[in-house]
């Protein structure tokens, strides 16, 4: 996907800024346990520095040997204190080079660059417009974000249009890969749904973790205002006491179209319920790419997206899209309109998001990529990007 090939000869990549590997917990957490895994396959010599707790341990995993490094207790104080012990850790460890990922850990970054270790830091969503975050966490990531292009050899954006900001607002250029997400390994089963006394594709489903920039509110809000005819099933939570799952609940209260089924733990009940709504709807507001879209993609979900450039760059032309800032009533004719599509438009909807996620978010060109990146910032001491089919989009 990205150009040249990479020499057989492999890399000492030191990695830190998640809380370690194996994860689901976030975006780049889930990316680095199949990236990983993946480099040391082709050669290389990774190691993940871990948070303590989480099951994590100083043993190897999957080829990957992980070292648990003290932090601070606390959800802010635990990333940054984490992230200064890893990138001295990682210093002194002698790397070929260090991948970064979170980019309040920018900051960090300039511990390797600075004295010769070149630095690739992952700058993923736009963390400082999230709602789940206090004013002055906030401030860290917007603050960290303007410093990224200076403290890192190379920066690497999920998206297009994540690359564009950093660009236009920090004035740092970007490497463009998104997240890549292995196959799934789904069967359908409609047994799931018979237990939920739902029928396949008779019901529209928005989920994710209950933080208002996801819009799950939103979305059953507009549902609430229309006469669509068909159940609202809303999965996620909160690991708080969040305004979000306590207005869908308020609204479940007194409509029994409304239906809160909270958290799938089980993956393949999960993807049955997505891929066999008639309707996907994500409501993903802040960039970039999301995985649990490329997911739904991957099962053979029909998916209507909040209408942004992330989610258009990641859905791609065959998904629909909606605005939440216009009336219900907007929302409710584009779930109508896919709810009333013939058999065959909605076959051939599934079938090329699924087939845009094989190809666009595979796992070997996206490992592939990043290798040769990290091959380019290895023998770098100034700062470098490098031009990937992901720069132009995949319309």
């Amino acid at each position: 996907m990205s150009g040249a090939v990479v020499g057989s000869s492999g890399l000492d990549i030191g990695v830190y800024g998640a809380r370690g590997v194996p994860s689901t917990y976030s975006g780049y957490e889930t990316f680095l346990t199949t990236l990983l895994p993946e480099l040391v396959r082709r050669g290389d010599r990774v190691t993940m520095y871990c948070r303590p707790g989480d099951g994590m341990d100083n043993s190897e995993w999957e080829g990957v040997r992980r070292r648990v490094l003290p932090a601070l207790p606390g959800k802010n104080f635990n990333t940054l204190t984490h992230g200064l012990v890893a990138g001295v850790a990682a210093r002194l460890a002698r790397h070929d080079v260090v991948l970064v990922v979170n980019v309040a850990n920018a900051a960090y970054c300039a511990i390797g660059r600075y004295t010769r270790q070149p630095t690739l830091l992952n700058t993923d969503g736009q963390e400082w417009l999230r709602d789940k975050w206090g004013g002055t966490a906030k401030q860290v990531f917007h603050r960290s974000a303007r410093i990224a292009g200076r403290c890192a050899t190379a920066l690497v954006a999920d998206c297009e249009a994540m690359a564009a900001i950093y660009r236009d607002e920090f004035h740092a250029d970007s490497t463009v890969i998104p997240y890549c997400v292995p196959p799934v390994e789904f069967v359908a089963d409609t047994a799931f749904l018979d237990d939920r006394d739902l029928t396949p594709y008779r019901y529209v489903l928005v989920g994710g973790r209950h933080n208002p920039e996801n819009n799950i509110h939103t979305v059953a809000e507009a549902f609430h205002a229309s006469d669509i005819d068909v159940p609202l099933v809303v999965l996620g939570t909160a690991n708080y006491d969040s305004p979000v799952t306590n207005r869908v609940l308020e609204l479940a209260a007194t409509d029994d179209r409304i239906r809160v089924l909270g958290h799938i733990g089980n993956r393949a009940e999960f993807f049955n319920l997505v891929h066999h709504a008639s309707v996907y709807v994500h409501g993903h507001s802040v960039g970039g790419t999301n995985p649990s879209l490329v997911e739904a993609m991957g099962v053979r979900a029909r998916i209507c997206a909040l209408d942004n450039s992330f989610n258009r760059q990641t859905l791609g032309p065959d998904g629909g899209y909606f605005c939440l800032d216009e009336s219900p009533k907007r929302f409710a004719a584009v779930i109508a309109a896919v709810l009333a599509e013939t058999q065959e438009d909605d076959a051939a909807a599934r079938d090329a998001t699924a087939r845009r996620a094989t190809e666009v978010y595979s796992v070997s060109g996206v490992t592939d990529a990043y290798r040769e990146l990290l091959h380019l910032v290895a023998r770098s001491r100034r700062p470098v990007t490098m031009r990937t089919s992901w720069d132009v989009g995949h319309g």
